[in-house]
């Protein structure tokens, strides 16, 4: 019912001659989608597990989408096992970025329509070495989900326009407000993501920011790599989705009996996760040692319940003002939409 609203509300907006604003933080593994209905923020996350070909239509209880893009195939599939990979850096410039985008808005109760998309790059992506904008790198992304792309048997959105803004640092403009952040303390963004780590430090309540840093070698593909490389010993090969949501529910005994066939092997399963968590971790705080001296931290991002207790560890000289976001996951796409609505 409420996303029948939705629709009829957006539509109604799209018909008036106002084109709805959809705010996106298209990760590596999973898109996060953000819009305003009234001043009500509404939210929709959208796992990414394609592959190239289509499947077979009408069978099962859920829609099939199939997708086709400059002449190419490629399907929606949790569970396999070539699903495409998409932890590295030109997943932001290539079709799967597109057709993760276009399935997160197909995904989101919203009815079909032209919308116009603000969207996320990396860090190391969107600025240069000289911490300048990128250019280059933002009309690339823009270039690339402009590109029209068609479902068939089926309805698909019109991206009529697109803004790119970068990852990590406005996770946190109503965290600082709200901690009451002084004009000189210092506050470190530890985002964490599929595929990388963005780090920027900011000033005060955003006076400034005064570094920033990124890494395209660190994120939580290192442990789902992991996690599948030990499915496949327990004859359980699957997909990057189904080996991210273990990690996620690997304290569910129900859910690892379903995704690890060989029972023999479960505890070498959960073995390798948690040492692949704890690597991580150390990689996190070994890449950032010249960040110990802010005054605050804050964990954005995916993978920071991951790698919440090793940052605490690391900075537990700051006590209480080490914070992990009460959504990390959603904070960023939810900081947009609250700054590019009002």
């Amino acid at each position: 019912m409420l996303s029948h609203l939705i629709s009829e509300y957006c539509l109604n907006l799209s018909i008036k001659g106002f084109r709805m604003k959809v705010y996106c933080d298209d990760g590596s593994t999973t898109v996060k989608l953000a819009w305003l209905d009234k001043s009500n923020l509404h939210k929709s996350l959208s796992s990414n597990s394609f592959r190239q070909g289509w499947k077979v239509e009408g069978m099962g209880v859920r829609q099939t989408f199939n997708y086709e893009i400059e002449g190419k195939k490629y399907t929606y599939d949790e569970v396999s096992s070539e699903s495409i990979l998409t932890t590295h850096i030109e997943y932001q410039y290539n079709d799967v970025n597109v057709l993760a985008v276009h399935h997160a808005l197909l995904n989101s109760g919203i009815k079909p329509q032209p919308v116009s998309l603000t969207v996320t790059l990396p860090i190391s992506e969107f600025y240069t070495a000289e911490c300048q904008k990128n250019e280059l790198n933002i009309q690339r992304k823009i270039d690339n989900l402009m590109r029209p792309v068609t479902l068939n048997k089926g309805e698909v959105f019109i991206i009529e326009s697109v803004e790119v803004m970068p990852e990590s640092l406005p996770s946190v403009f109503s965290q600082l407000v709200k901690d009451k952040v002084g004009q000189y303390e210092k506050s470190l963004v530890i985002d964490l993501g599929g595929t990388t780590l963005d780090v920027g430090v900011i000033v005060g309540q955003f006076d400034s920011v005064s570094a920033i840093h990124g890494n395209s070698d660190i994120g939580v593909s290192m442990v789902t790599k992991a996690a599948l490389t030990a499915l496949k010993m327990a004859s359980s090969d699957t997909s990057f989705m189904v080996a991210d949501e273990l990690i996620k529910q690997r304290r569910d005994p129900d859910f690892v009996r379903q995704v690890v066939n060989d029972e023999s092997k479960v505890a070498l399963v959960m073995d390798t996760i948690e040492s692949a968590i704890a690597g991580l971790g150390a990689r996190v705080v070994n890449d950032l040692a010249n960040f110990r001296h802010v005054n605050r931290v804050y964990i954005v991002g995916g993978g920071a319940p991951l790698i919440e207790d090793a940052v605490k560890k690391a900075w537990q000289h700051l006590g209480s003002k080490v914070v992990m976001m009460d959504s990390p996951q959603t904070s960023l796409v939810e900081a947009i939409a609250a700054f590019k609505g009002e």
